[in-house]
Formats: structure tokens, sequence, C-alpha cells
């Protein structure tokens, strides 16, 4: 649990929070990448297809998800320096073969709790949610929100409270996202 983002952007503007006229060009290359991202983890023959075909896909849309939520880690990290480590995680237990619920659920690990990170989560939720109408997909049309961000600290996981407790739980554990491990 005491792993810090040691993660270093490849230029150094890029962790800069984009203002607002900059988010829809954030939110829409964090989708874009994640739709590229499930797309090469398909069939070479089934890469080429249309996405509104893709979507019926459960392998694709699970591709989809966790790309999605690794790209938003990965952002949420750079843009908030104080996040030590992002962890995904299920609210309700999923069964097998059940399908996406269509949001991100993500857990962001911070030495004390911000309501900056808490504002910066939404916007980013409407950001990327109104990019996702955009494409059209039937299943973001009716959707109020995408992206859950919820924060820890280490003394909420040591004493097991808040979502801390979910670190000790038996179902739904979190699983660290951000920082990536390193090869090596």
């Amino acid at each position: 649990m005491n792993n810090v983002n040691t993660w270093q952007p490849e230029n150094a503007h890029s962790n800069a929070i984009p203002d607002a006229k900059n988010f829809t060009r954030e939110a829409k290359q964090l989708c874009e990448k994640a739709l590229n991202d499930a797309k090469t983890q398909l069939h070479p023959l089934l890469r080429s297809m249309d996405v509104n075909r893709l979507v019926g896909r459960k392998d694709f849309l699970q591709a989809f998800k966790s790309a999605l939520e690794y790209r938003i880690a990965k952002r949420i990290a750079l843009w908030q320096p104080a996040v030590q480590a992002v962890f995904k995680f299920e609210e309700t237990r999923v069964v097998d073969g059940t399908d996406w619920n269509s949001k991100i659920h993500l857990l962001a690990k911070v030495p004390c709790l911000s309501d900056s990170l808490k504002m910066f989560g939404k916007k980013l939720d409407t950001y990327l949610l109104g990019y996702l109408k955009q494409m059209g997909w039937s299943r973001f049309k009716e959707q109020r929100s995408i992206l859950e961000l919820q924060q820890v600290t280490l003394n909420e996981i040591r004493h097991g409270v808040s979502y801390g407790a979910m670190f000790h739980a038996v179902y739904n554990v979190p699983v660290k996202v951000w920082p990536a491990k390193r090869a090596g």
C-alpha cells in the first residue's frame, strides 16, 4: 500500500489539468484510445467491424471497460499529483456472464480526502459521458453518469472504514489499475 505514483509524463505539460475548452478534447482522446485498445484485443477479422456492431459483444465491452478504466486512472494520476494509486472496484458482486452496467468505478488512494478531486471527478464524468453519447451507443443514451471516483486514505484502509473496508472484504476487493506494475 506504500506505492507512490512515480511515473513521469512524456512531456511536462501533459500533466496540467485541462481547462474547460480542452476537457472535451481530453475526454475524446481517452475514449478513442480505449476503443482502439479494445479493438486490438479482438480477433483480426473483427477489428474492422463497425463499433455499433461490436457493442453487442461481451468480450469487446469488457475489453473497452478495462481499457477505459486504465486510461482514466492514468490521467487522474497525472492531473492530480496527490493521488498515490488508483484501483478499480465493482459496487455490486458481479456474477460471471453478466453485462457491464456502463459505469466505471475507481478508488483513488490519497493522503487526505479532497473536495477538488471530487469536483474533478464529476467534471471528467460529464465530459466522458458527453463524448460517449455523441458516439451514438444506445447503452449511454439514458445514462446520467459513467464515472464514479471515490477516495480512500491509508488510515481508512488500516482501520477498515469507509471505502478502506473494501480492501479487507471477501467480495469486490479493489484491483490496482494505476500505477501499473513495471516489467523487470
